[in-house]
């Protein structure tokens, strides 16, 4: 047997040992218990567009809304379970085309699959929205802030007849912190948004504003503004509502929400 063939034996022997070894748990021996393995924690970004057509019920109508999200998170993967690090998804499953009613009037809404908060995914749908939309100035930013088209108290009127749109966040943890900004490319329309414990405050702000829960601290809530940003302490149910006025003037409102866990 050669000696370079002799050092490639002694490679495959040794690279062989340390697989084994790595296969067994690790034990401190001065305490004689395992050492916990910890669980992974891998950043995601998760990007989806929501669009909505008003009905001829609405002031609106028939202009649309397209409600544009990008919630990036962590998320834990508890070791042994089986789940995978590194699981994304490609393209926009899209559902049927769903009529669905908001503050008693109904919506023609199309959202997308991939919402489970266990992957990383992207739609297509999104990128070509946004492509179409630049090429054409239809989603051109104001950056106005807050909104001064009108008073606080002719807002909170307008409100009454308005859309609210809840967003979900996505976390691993029972408790979390969140930075957000939102945008909207209407120079006309000012929104208020909350930080809410759950999906129900949607219908709760309209049909029954005494039971009405947010998350009141600073930067949990805005109201009357055009574009804002702030952090907000919340549950793991919890998400954003972004409330408009019926009055939208473009063909195509665009809503940008950005969403970081902190």
């Amino acid at each position: 047997m050669n000696q370079s063939h002799v050092k490639i034996t002694a490679m495959f022997a040794l690279l062989s040992f340390f697989v084994v070894l790595s296969s067994f748990d690790y034990v401190d021996a001065s305490k004689n218990s395992k050492v916990a393995t910890p669980n992974i924690v891998t950043t995601q970004l998760n990007e989806y567009s929501n669009y909505v057509h008003f009905q001829p019920e609405w002031k609106s109508y028939p202009r649309n809304l397209i409600v544009d999200v990008s919630t990036t998170w962590e998320r834990q993967i508890i070791v042994g379970t089986g789940e995978k690090p590194d699981i994304s998804k490609y393209g926009a499953k899209q559902k049927q085309n769903s009529l669905q009613y908001v503050n008693d009037k109904p919506v023609v809404a199309v959202q997308y699959d991939y919402r489970d908060c266990q992957s990383q995914w992207f739609h297509y749908a999104k990128t070509g929205l946004d492509f179409i939309g630049n090429q054409l100035g239809l989603f051109g930013e104001n950056r106005q802030v807050p909104n001064i088209a009108y008073s606080d108290e002719l807002q909170e009127q307008k409100l009454h007849d308005g859309f609210a749109q809840f967003i979900p966040i996505c976390t691993s943890k029972e408790f979390t912190s969140y930075e957000y900004t939102i945008s909207i490319n209407d120079d006309t329309v000012g929104f208020d948004v909350f930080f809410v414990p759950s999906h129900i405050q949607q219908d709760n702000y309209f049909t029954s504003p005494e039971n009405f829960e947010y998350y009141d601290q600073t930067g949990c809530n805005a109201t009357n503004h055009q574009k804002f940003s702030g952090t907000c302490h919340v549950d793991k149910d919890a998400g954003l509502l972004i409330i408009i006025p019926d009055e939208l003037s473009r063909p195509m409102t665009k809503i940008s929400v950005n969403l970081t866990e902190k």
